[in-house]
């Protein structure tokens, strides 16, 4: 006895699933595909673009934090060793003399005389003016003054002597190294502080 078994009806069902498969999408579904792709993509550059700029920025602000930190605590520390102070130069330079009257200068350099091209505006620092081999180390770099105002003030004749400068800010600085990571922009730190000698006399 024979089991007789017919395939027919799933063989004319795998045809037509076959069939269903090998529709192509219509133009108008392609055109939104294409369309909702060049939105998703546009949107995530965008942010990334955004999130680039903004991260540079603020690596940007910290460097400027780092760099004001170091030059004023520099700064600080040289004048609070001294026994006597005494501004030079219109207020771009400190001249410190010691307890062994050793006379050190902290000063500020401007290149090209044109303080909104940062690069080349830095302070420095010689620890004894009176030896020739004394070497200027920089202190701070990307320094300008603010308009009409000196740098080293005295904030009294008894005590302390008033620092008051800027670092960073590339808005009128194009070359700047900082200008090609973060663009134009407000980047920067206003550094103010009064320091006075522990033991002194200023002139």
């Amino acid at each position: 006895m024979w089991l007789v078994v017919r395939l027919e009806p799933f063989r004319r069902l795998s045809t037509r699933m076959a069939k269903g498969s090998q529709r192509g999408m219509t133009l108008v579904e392609v055109v939104i595909a294409a369309t909702l792709g060049v939105l998703v993509t546009a949107t995530v550059v965008g942010f990334g673009i955004y999130m680039g700029k903004l991260s540079k920025a603020t690596f940007s602000q910290l460097k400027f934090s780092m760099y004001s930190k170091k030059t004023i605590e520099e700064i600080a520390d040289v004048i609070r060793y001294a026994k006597r102070i005494q501004i030079q130069d219109g207020g771009k330079s400190l001249l410190c003399t010691d307890e062994n009257n050793i006379t050190g200068k902290i000063y500020y350099s401007d290149d090209d005389n044109k303080p909104s091209t940062l690069s080349n505006n830095r302070m420095y620092y010689v620890s004894n003016i009176s030896a020739t081999r004394s070497t200027p180390v920089m202190i701070g770099r990307y320094i300008s003054p603010f308009p009409n105002t000196p740098i080293f003030s005295y904030l009294d004749r008894t005590s302390a002597v008033e620092i008051r400068f800027r670092i960073g800010d590339p808005r009128d600085d194009p070359g700047a190294d900082f200008n090609a990571e973060t663009g134009p922009g407000p980047q920067g730190m206003d550094v103010r502080g009064a320091f006075g000698p522990r033991n002194s006399y200023l002139e």
